[in-house]
């Protein structure tokens, strides 16, 4: 059960972490300095831990990736959207 909790807890922790970058971009409208291959990259990785994860049936895992996918798609959205330049000229 303490591994569990530790999971829970770093899963809260790294999925807060995406918050700052929302809502700075959601408040300034402005998301040029974010970097979209990061983003994209991180989507790939968290889909790939997601799926581990409901595959050993690990809820932290679940849980913390399910969240944060949210919110790196949020934050991909805003860019698609915000970015002064447009999504084709970034990839």
């Amino acid at each position: 059960m303490e591994a569990k909790i530790i999971g829970f807890m770093g899963g809260f922790l790294t999925t807060i972490g995406f918050i700052p970058q929302i809502i700075k971009g959601y408040k300034t409208k402005k998301m040029d300095d974010v970097a979209l291959w990061q983003y994209i990259l991180l989507t790939a990785g968290m889909s790939c831990w997601l799926t581990y994860g409901v595959m050993i049936k690990e809820l932290p895992i679940i849980l913390a990736n399910s969240l944060s996918l949210c919110c790196v798609i949020i934050i991909l959205i805003m860019k698609t959207k915000y970015s002064s330049t447009g999504l084709k000229s970034r990839l």
